[in-house]
């Protein structure tokens, strides 16, 4: 392997161990308790290491969450290859999987500060990784809307990733709500999502449907 080659593999190996630091320390200490240079000795790092690759705490969060979703992709896409017959269904078993997918590696602690990066900081790196993670659900929304259209359930004439906008701005406020209570269960959450994203369906599915 080329100096360079082996060089950028250190690099990211490094890198994951810092995140797997974090991950640990973020899970036992929460985020606000734990600081850059707990995660450098338990990375077996120098804090200079996770400043030069991370530069501040919040993008390597933000880092940890990218992680997370690109880990979690199988299992959306096997779960948008096998949808409920109903949309309505379709959303809320969607939202069901993306929440438990979220509270599996990272706390409702993380998850306030990754959705409050775009409006503490809108230019900076955390903000554009947060654009990334929302892109990524409206992908799977799109694609979710068009299987329902492929399958006559929603009229074939509605926009989709217009649709895709509106259920994930909406499903974003209900996990934005969750996560801001610290004993709010996923059930409740699904209950809010069945009520009204089910009143928004109404002006779309098809008349068979």
């Amino acid at each position: 392997m080329a100096r360079g080659g082996l060089r950028e593999r250190n690099k990211r190996l490094r890198a994951e161990q810092v995140l797997d630091a974090a991950e640990l320390l973020f899970r036992e200490r929460g985020y606000e308790g734990t600081h850059i240079e707990a995660i450098a000795e338990q990375a077996l790092v120098a804090p200079a290491t996770v400043y030069n690759y991370f530069a501040t705490k919040p993008n390597l969060l933000m880092a940890l969450a990218l992680r997370h979703v690109r880990a979690s992709l199988p299992e959306r896409r096997a779960f948008l290859s096998n949808l409920p017959e109903e949309p309505l269904q379709g959303v809320i078993a969607f939202e069901s999987l993306l929440a438990r997918q979220a509270m599996r590696r990272l706390s409702r602690e993380c998850w306030r500060v990754i959705l409050s990066a775009a409006f503490l900081e809108p230019e900076g790196p955390a903000s554009r990784t947060g654009a990334r993670l929302n892109t990524l659900i409206l992908r799977h929304y799109i694609r979710l809307v068009q299987r329902y259209q492929e399958t006559g359930k929603i009229r074939a004439s509605v926009d989709a990733p217009a649709l895709a906008e509106i259920l994930l701005g909406l499903t974003t406020q209900y996990f934005g709500n969750f996560v801001a209570a610290p004993a709010r269960p996923i059930g409740s959450l699904l209950d809010q999502t069945e009520r009204h994203i089910g009143i928004v369906l109404q002006g779309v599915l098809a008349e068979q449907a």
